[in-house]
């Protein structure tokens, strides 16, 4: 009878750290999936700005990168790939010439359509 009360302690305490870990992966990825929003719409926001001015595009798409990197649940892993996709195509342009900033300025507008919730 004691025996059987811990096995049952046991598993109702493996159960509920594994669904504390699934919440946990879902609050870390949301977080992620929130930062990369706000580091595109800032890289948006200086499109406009003298060359001077401009945000580093390297820097952006490698902080990009590693933010797709991170993320874990199933669910989230197409935007991380298309995030992934994007970066690689960008994180070793170093300076995009004029003829590539259409297409940047284009897959910034997708990926943001992609992270921006439902309504």
């Amino acid at each position: 009878m004691i025996v059987e009360t811990r096995i049952i302690k046991k598993i109702a305490y493996f159960f509920s750290r594994l669904f504390q870990s699934r919440e946990k992966k879902r609050e870390q990825d949301a977080l992620l999936l929130q930062k990369s929003y706000d580091l595109l719409k800032e890289l948006e926001q200086t499109w406009d700005a003298p060359p001077a001015e401009r945000k580093d595009l390297v820097d952006y798409t490698n902080l990009l990168l590693q933010n797709a990197q991170e993320i874990r649940t199933r669910k989230n892993k197409a935007i991380a790939r298309h995030i992934r996709r994007f970066a690689e195509r960008n994180c070793l342009a170093g300076v995009i010439p004029k003829s590539e900033l259409e297409r940047v300025h284009k897959e910034t507008e997708e990926l943001l359509d992609l992270l921006t919730p439902p309504l």
